[in-house]
């Protein structure tokens, strides 16, 4: 197939990423190229990738979508014509072991570890970062920060045990065949922190329960008659519940409780009087450009750059 035919296979598909990257690759340029599904991922592979690269070398990301066109790009690629070492694909497992699904696989795609990404990034290590470098607690007595610290991690799991309700409806929902967007579940009506400990809304909205609450999110009629309890120990066994934890909803909870340590810091902090001053304000929705660049490199991850890109690299280079 000619180049020109390539690209016009790619604008018949509808994948503009795909497009794009047939139109800015270069052979013989210093770059390595990658797709990832959504517009924020970047944020976060962008920095590990850059980490595992030399200085002279760049990665260009394409956001796909979601993880029917990343392999949909993956299967469109003629690997004749291109090394699979220099391109790329990131995809969240999601939900695909407990449905379960088929997940494509293939030396140059990268599958997470845990729900997603963000899952790898909510540690204990930073929010201890987060907490001194942007809410103010630079100077503040290690000791209470490691009594913070292991707060957090207390918290965590009770947020990560609170979820395994919800996340076994959402498993049901999937392998019915439902597609409910996700993101209308709102933590914010389910949780709230007072100095970092984490409490829990009994009626989300007015709604009976949280069951209740997200069938209505969700606008899926609710059906008392299901029997949710097996699936509910699929998530039980071998303590699955705590990397398949939509990551989304994990990420919230780091954003929010280190806004509850900030805000609570008087009764935290022997010693400090008031609020400390904010370096930057973050948000679930914008944390992760901020937050994805003070996590260390997933081992798994590392492990897949250097045999894709760097081994790429190394051969390039001699």
């Amino acid at each position: 197939m000619s180049m020109l035919a390539v690209h016009l296979a790619a604008l018949g598909s509808k994948l503009a990423s795909y497009h794009e990257f047939l139109a800015r690759y270069s052979k013989g340029a210093s770059v390595v190229y990658a797709f990832v599904e959504g517009k924020e991922d970047p944020c976060f592979y962008r920095g590990f990738i850059d980490h595992m690269l030399p200085d002279e070398w760049d990665v260009e990301l394409w956001p796909a979508g979601n993880k029917d066109q990343v392999y949909r790009i993956h299967s469109s690629i003629d690997w004749r014509r291109f090394p699979k070492s220099r391109i790329c694909f990131f995809v969240d497992r999601d939900l695909s072991d407990i449905i379960p699904e088929r997940l494509i696989l293939d030396r140059n795609i990268y599958v997470t570890n845990g729900y997603s990404i963000e899952n790898d990034v909510v540690k204990k290590a930073v929010c201890r970062r987060l907490l001194t470098e942007l809410y103010g607690f630079a100077v503040a007595d290690h000791k209470a920060l490691d009594a913070v610290a292991s707060l957090f991690e207390k918290e965590l799991e009770v947020f990560l045990r609170k979820m395994v309700p919800i996340m076994t409806w959402i498993v049901h929902w999937r392998r019915r065949g439902e597609r409910p967007n996700l993101n209308d579940i709102l933590m914010r009506d389910l949780f709230v922190f007072v100095e970092g400990r984490l409490q829990c809304n009994p009626t989300p909205s007015g709604k009976g329960n949280v069951s209740l609450y997200i069938h209505d999110r969700c606008k899926i009629t609710f059906d008392p008659g299901v029997e949710i309890t097996p699936i509910m120990a699929e998530f039980e066994q071998g303590n699955v519940y705590r990397t398949l934890v939509r990551g989304k909803y994990v990420f919230w909870f780091l954003v929010k409780f280190c806004e509850s340590v900030h805000q609570g810091a008087s009764a935290l902090f022997p010693g400090c009087a008031g609020v400390p001053k904010l370096n930057v304000t973050l948000s679930p929705t914008n944390g992760m450009a901020v937050i994805g660049t003070r996590a260390r490199v997933p081992s798994s991850l590392r492990a897949f750059l250097e045999s894709t890109f760097c081994a790429y690299i190394n051969a390039r280079t001699g």
